[in-house]
């Protein structure tokens, strides 16, 4: 598949709440950059991800080559400049607290990860479950992917 493929099957007609199923149906026609393309897209570009909680992590852990292009050169220049210790930042439920079994989004920035977990109102799944604001300290080099594509200073880590 290219890459307007890839756009038109998960952009022309989806929603953003089924948007990351289109990828999982597509998982078997990817491959390298275009792997990670798709992933990248539909990951950032869907909501309400919480019932695909698991499925996720397997997807950013795949074992697929070319993982670095999940980044845009400038991302992954920023990566390299961070110290080997990082202070990330989770916006979550009290229950994902409680159950350490946290998603793999976090935020370099705590005010982006407050905004998530008190303002955001798209994840219906959990908007009814109280919300808490969780400060990890990780080694660098555990850190799956750096995006900043929206400026959220995001995090893709999983523990």
């Amino acid at each position: 598949m290219t890459k307007e493929e890839i756009k038109e099957k998960l952009f022309i007609g989806v929603s953003s709440f089924n948007r990351f199923q289109v990828f999982i149906d597509m998982i078997p026609k990817l491959k390298g950059k275009n792997y990670w393309f798709a992933l990248r897209e539909s990951y950032e570009m869907s909501d309400n991800l919480f019932k695909y909680s698991d499925i996720i992590k397997k997807c950013f852990l795949k074992s697929e080559p070319e993982r670095e292009s999940l980044m845009f050169p400038e991302e992954l220049d920023y990566l390299k400049s961070l110290p080997d210790k990082i202070i990330i930042y989770r916006g979550m439920t009290e229950l994902e607290l409680i159950s350490k079994k946290f998603g793999c989004s976090w935020t370099l920035k705590k005010e982006v990860a407050d905004f998530f977990a008190h303002t955001y109102q798209r994840n219906f799944d959990t908007k009814h479950l109280k919300k808490t604001v969780h400060k990890m300290t990780i080694y660098k080099k555990d850190v799956i992917a750096f995006f900043n594509g929206r400026n959220e200073f995001e995090i893709i880590y999983i523990n």
